[in-house]
């Protein structure tokens, strides 16, 4: 078992039951406003704010009442990359939120419509631990990353290299256990 492997099992054991838990959360919500809502509002079950909009918690709000004017529908959407594209031109409009708030929002409304990502978007750790492995960009098929990542799926794999940025061994994708 090589490095990058056996800190992709740790990763499976530690969370892969956890997010199931916070994404059932996220796909409690009876109408679309109600996900819009709990989307921007990046409050936990337990109503705490989500780690990752703290430090944005007041820009928040402006978010969903720009979302809300848009009077944009789910079935506008057909995949992750276009509500995500959404999203980030809110986040745009709002000064103060960025990339890890545009990934976060989409990703909770993309749970509530059952529509997971096919792509792994870098952003703040995810675009950290993907440097490591000689992969940059916005957003990347899950395809350019070895077959240990691979084996995660992409929400997975994008969790992964953001908490295991640190641990992740820098590599070439030579290096690697990748498909060609």
């Amino acid at each position: 078992m090589n490095d990058l492997e056996f800190i992709v099992n740790e990763y499976l054991h530690c969370y892969q039951d956890l997010y199931k838990f916070e994404d059932s959360w996220w796909a409690e919500s009876s109408t679309w406003e109600e996900a819009l809502k709990r989307a921007w509002d990046s409050r936990l079950e337990n109503g705490k704010m989500h780690r990752h909009q703290c430090h944005v918690a007041d820009k928040l709000p402006e978010g969903l009442k720009t979302s809300l004017e848009a009077n944009v529908k789910p079935d506008e959407f057909t995949d992750f990359h276009q509500l995500y594209s959404w999203i980030k031109s809110i986040t745009t409009r709002v000064k103060g939120l960025g990339d890890t708030t545009t990934y976060d929002v989409a990703q909770r409304l993309c749970v509530w419509m059952n529509m997971p990502p096919e792509l792994i978007y870098l952003h703040a750790g995810a675009a950290k631990g993907a440097k490591k492995l000689g992969i940059k960009g916005e957003s990347v098929p899950l395809s350019n990353f070895p077959n240990e990542i691979q084996r995660l799926g992409a929400t997975h794999a994008e969790r992964f290299l953001c908490k295991y940025k640190d641990q992740i061994p820098a590599t070439t994708m030579k290096d690697s256990a990748c498909n060609n």
